[in-house]
This record gives structure tokens, C-alpha cells and sequence, in this order.
């Protein structure tokens, strides 16, 4: 059985699951037309780690990276490998990486591609588990563009590693360009239930995330402590579950 689950294909092979994300980046880089001007390591570790942030939110484990750079290879596209391979290694993760680059003709922006397949146990995943009463945070803050360079507030790949590795966190939302309210409202609709939001919230709901910078978790009220310290990030009370 094959299903779309928020941004995710999930793949069933009886008590086996396989999940699929990807992310896609365009006009960052250092390339003439690029709009934002960064170093093109960054470019591959922080698209590397929106489709990751995906996979792991779900309790899946990364098995598969396919990049499609839309530059050419030397010196663009060895720039953005050596980042994500980078990103892979600091973080313990042994995946296999296939990709294509632009050979035929020459770019003037920077465009990125990254599709990560990973599997878990059916009865692991970390989807529809949320119940009436549980309570809903957000980890990290809402940053993107310049904002999101040397930021200490942002959830990491490391952060998401941890996340997906603590059984007390029930379902978990990495927030990207759509914005914390989008995201909330997306689970109120696979869930059917409602979301009493905290009153006094300072946080901008609709502010884009950008590459995943912030994440929703869902838990019981008992695991609070132990949530908001699972990463050094800000943590902020969302609401209750109805």
C-alpha cells in the first residue's frame, strides 16, 4: 500500500515502512543571478536537511539520498556535495548517495533538488498516534533568508535526530516556508480534532520557517520536562489538543 501522508509518500511492505520527502532549493547560492548570496556548502547542508528533517519527524532511519543539481558539476556542484557529505558525516549518518548534475548547458542561478528515502518498523512511525489531551509545542523559532545564517535558536539536523529518537514525542511537524499555523491546521485535518492555541503567543504563526527551522511536537502533559530538554532550542507552548 502506497499513501500521501502530509508532505511524505509512505510505502507499506507488511510490518515494514518506507518513507519518501524531498525539498528543492533555488536562486541561493553565489551565482550571478542568485538572490541570496551564500556559500554553496550551506546550500547543500541546509537542503539536505529540510528532506531529512521529514523522514526523521516520522521515526524513519535515512537510507537513500538522491541530489539533482540543476549546476554544473565542477566547481558548483562539488561545492554543494562536499556540504551535504559533510552534513551526513558530523552527524553519523551512512546513507547512499546518487545524483546528477547540468552538463548541456550553462547556469547563471543556483537550483537544488534532494529526494531521501528511509525506512521504519509499521508499528514505529510516528503518525497518528496524537490524541484529545496532548499537549503541542514548538521547537526553535521561525527564521528564513539572512535570518537563518549563524541563528543559534534553529532546529539543526542534529535537533532532529533527537527528536526522532525520543519515543515521548508522539507526532512531530518540521515547519518550513508555509508557516506554523499552515502546519497546525494540517493536523487538525488528519485528525479531525481541534487545536486550543495559547493565548499571548509571540511567535508570528504565518512567518515562513525556511529550511525547517522549527518544529511542532505533539506529547502528553506528564513529558514535559523531558521535551524541553531533548534540544537546547526555545521551546514554546503552543496549545492543547480538543
Amino acid at each position: 500500500m502506497i499513501e500521501r501522508y502530509r508532505d511524505l509518500v509512505i510505502i507499506y511492505e507488511k510490518d515494514t515502512a518506507f518513507v519518501v520527502s524531498c525539498d528543492s532549493l533555488g536562486a541561493i547560492g553565489n551565482k550571478k543571478h542568485d538572490v541570496l548570496k551564500v556559500d554553496e556548502e550551506i546550500v547543500g547542508r541546509s537542503t539536505l536537511k529540510v528532506a531529512l528533517s521529514e523522514l526523521l519527524s516520522v521515526g524513519a532511519v535515512p537510507l537513500v539520498i538522491s541530489d539533482t543539481l540543476s549546476v554544473e558539476m565542477y566547481p558548483t556542484g562539488e561545492k554543494i556535495l562536499k556540504g551535504i557529505k559533510k552534513e551526513l558525516e558530523e552527524n553519523g549518518l551512512n546513507v547512499i548517495l546518487t545524483g546528477s548534475t547540468e552538463e548541456n548547458f550553462p547556469t547563471s542561478m543556483t537550483g537544488i533538488g534532494i529526494t531521501a528515502v528511509g525506512r521504519a518498523k509499521k508499528e514505529d512511525l510516528k503518525i497518528r498516534k496524537a490524541k484529545r489531551g496532548m499537549h503541542i509545542a514548538l521547537i526553535g523559532y521561525p527564521r528564513v533568508g539572512n535570518e537563518v545564517l549563524g541563528a543559534e535558536d534553529i532546529m539543526t539536523l542534529k535537533d532532529y535526530i533527537k527528536v526522532s529518537k525520543a519515543k515521548e514525542i508522539v507526532e512531530a511537524v518540521p515547519v518550513g516556508s508555509k508557516g506554523i499555523a499552515y502546519e497546525l491546521g494540517v493536523l487538525e485535518e488528519i485528525y479531525g480534532f481541534r487545536i486550543k492555541k495559547d493565548n499571548g503567543i509571540k511567535i508570528d504563526l504565518f512567518k515562513s520557517a525556511g529550511p525547517s527551522t522549527c518544529c511542532l511536537v505533539v506529547y502528553e502533559e506528564e513529558d514535559l520536562d523531558l521535551i524541553k530538554n531533548i534540544t537546547d532550542k526555545p521551546f514554546t507552548h503552543m496549545g492543547i489538543i480538543e
